[in-house]
């Protein structure tokens, strides 16, 4: 009869090895799935501070290109007028290629407050709610605005 209980008791003992041995192979791919989404996720954030990173140096170019923007307005020899049109076609071109698109409104078009920030409101033939000009124009950053467009706007 002892020989009875020492069998069932191995066998006792050898399903709850394997049992063991289950749970703690689920517990290693458990664990490897939590390293890889650790690390998925990771990646997403330094992505994202990547392109914050970018898009903050890429304001302080903005504002250049803004006073170049306005400068050009007030030269009055066509040669360089010129010469300062040609950089400013670069720098558009240099931003461009970085990922940044311009936001600007025709006269007509329906105001948005998420894309455009309304200077001012004033009776105007256009329509309520529409631009009647754009004075400076807005930047989105991977779909994302960065700077609003400045606008006048019909009430």
């Amino acid at each position: 009869m002892d020989k009875k209980k020492q069998k069932s008791g191995e066998a006792a003992v050898a399903i709850n090895w394997e049992e063991k041995a289950k749970e703690y192979e689920a517990g290693w791919k458990r664990a490897l799935a939590d390293l890889d989404n650790y690390r998925k996720e990771a990646e997403r954030r330094q992505i994202e501070m990547v392109q914050f990173l970018k898009a903050t140096s890429l304001l302080k170019f903005l504002e250049i290109y803004d006073d170049l923007t306005r400068a050009i307005g007030f030269v009055a020899d066509e040669k360089a007028k010129q010469g300062l049109l040609d950089v400013q076609k670069k720098f558009k071109d240099y931003l461009h290629r970085d990922g940044l698109e311009e936001i600007e409104f025709k006269t007509g078009d329906d105001f948005n407050p998420e894309l455009a920030e309304a200077v001012s409101y004033e009776e105007n033939e256009v329509g309520e709610g529409r631009v009647i000009e754009t004075l400076e124009v807005g930047l989105k950053y991977n779909d994302k605005v960065i700077k609003p467009a400045k606008v006048r706007v019909a009430k």
